[in-house]
């Protein structure tokens, strides 16, 4: 299993996160998960970059705590399947909230078995 530290960078005005490896890596191609949520690959076929698009609506929180959340992701990859588990952990006035999603997709794109953990700690 590899495991990669993550830099993150939200967008507020456009609600948009980005999550990239710290690695240097050569961009392969990109996947829609879901609605909003995109997995970048590279040539080796490890995951290395993910985009959120809107966000706050996606987790279905306020802008404020996007702005610097921890985010611990897994991604396994099999010959049938691709899965995403992403967990935010926000702080707001000392209370500790956890939010989390889950996806699975067709691996329809050739991608070779993988397990990776990703985090911003």
């Amino acid at each position: 299993m590899q495991a990669f530290k993550l830099n993150y960078i939200y967008d507020y005005e456009y609600d948009l996160v980005d999550l990239t490896i710290k690695n240097d890596f050569k961009y392969l191609k990109s996947i829609e998960i879901c609605k909003g949520i995109i997995l970048d690959f590279d040539e080796n076929y490890c995951p290395v970059a993910i985009e959120m698009i809107s966000a706050s609506k996606i987790l279905g929180i306020d802008k404020k705590f996007l702005v610097s959340p921890d985010i611990n992701m897994s991604i396994s990859v099999n010959d049938d399947l691709i899965k995403l588990e992403i967990n935010f952990t926000f702080v707001d006035n000392k209370l500790e909230q956890d939010v989390s999603i889950k996806q699975n997709i067709a691996n329809n794109y050739g991608i070779p078995s993988i397990e990776t953990l990703l985090s911003t700690a």
